[in-house]
């Protein structure tokens, strides 16, 4: 098994918020990572973006790690669709690339929002043993004991399963226990069943096997939770689906999303195209009725599943 590790500096902390991108993605790590720094909840962190080779890190952002990782197929035989390279699977990589690095690695989607929270908090909370420690995918918050598609398709019984946009990685555990290697057997195993890539790669080998976090830190974003995310604490709010700041022509996202990645865009990367910012206008009574319709059927199951988390960190 053989991965390169390419850094633009040493390492500087015990700890370490992690980004894994393709060129595409590259600004929107900039402004996540952006984020980070400007929350200013933790102080013993590097803040690493993993891309391919000719990213660069705009002058103005000094604070990052750019790191290039090489894995020299390691990923080949897993499977891959038209629009993903072997990238895709970089973040299971991560704490064996960076084991001489970092004790635990926090790896986050580009998608995301950071809000800010107690990261020396979440850092250090005690995963009993686990190697990773992740959210519950927004399927099975209202349905705990949803079965998933992914596991029902190569014939595992139900179990919690987690959105891998931001995962907690301890990674003397991760490495002890060879995740890596069971994703790689697992895959190539299962290469005609498995159609989700990393995160139904990694939920079927470990089955339930994790710590499960609140999801304050991978807040998943669809209108139908948009009324309750205000009332929480919210630390990540991760945008899955299509609707993104920078793409969301229906206007379904708060323009607040919008007005702060603009803001960072043109600063930081002027030749990026304009983030389109939706108008007051934009927002109809119907999609007003509609938001808040989906919002209140939920609320007693999202109470509930919240409830779940007595201190913002684990389950009960």
């Amino acid at each position: 098994m053989t991965i390169t590790l390419n850094a633009s500096r040493p390492p500087q902390a015990k700890y370490a918020a992690v980004f894994c991108v393709d060129e595409n993605y590259f600004p929107f790590a900039c402004f996540a990572a952006d984020q980070l720094v400007r929350s200013g909840g933790m102080r013993d962190l590097d803040i690493v973006i993993c891309a391919p080779a000719g990213c660069i890190v705009p002058p103005s952002m000094p604070d990052i790690r750019l790191c290039h990782l090489e894995t020299d197929n390691l990923f080949a035989g897993l499977y891959l669709d038209e629009r993903r390279t072997e990238s895709v699977y970089h973040r299971l990589a991560l704490p064996v690339a960076m084991q001489n690095d970092y004790a635990r690695i926090l790896y986050l989607d580009a998608d995301i929002f950071v809000h800010g929270g107690n990261f020396p908090a979440l850092f250090n909370v005690d995963l009993g043993g686990h190697a990773i420690a992740a959210v519950r995918d927004s399927y099975q918050w209202i349905e705990p004991d949803r079965q998933m598609p992914d596991f029902a398709n190569v014939g595992l019984s139900p179990a919690k399963y987690f959105n891998s946009g931001v995962i907690l990685m301890d990674v003397a555990a991760y490495v002890a226990q060879d995740i890596l290697g069971q994703c790689l057997t697992f895959g190539r195993a299962n290469n005609d069943k498995l159609r989700q890539h990393d995160q139904e790669l990694i939920n079927c080998v470990l089955h339930g096997n994790w710590a499960e976090l609140s999801p304050i830190w991978n807040w998943q974003h669809p209108i139908r939770s948009a009324y309750y995310e205000v009332m929480l604490p919210v630390a990540i709010t991760h945008f899955i689906g299509p609707h993104k700041p920078w793409r969301d022509p229906q206007h379904l996202l708060p323009s607040r999303f919008a007005i702060a990645m603009s803001a960072f865009m043109a600063r930081h990367f002027p030749d990026h195209p304009p983030i389109s910012i939706p108008k007051s206008r934009d927002i109809t009574p119907r999609y007003i009725r509609k938001l808040t319709f989906k919002n209140l059927i939920r609320m007693g199951p999202l109470r509930r599943y919240v409830q779940r988390f007595p201190n913002d960190l684990l389950a009960e």
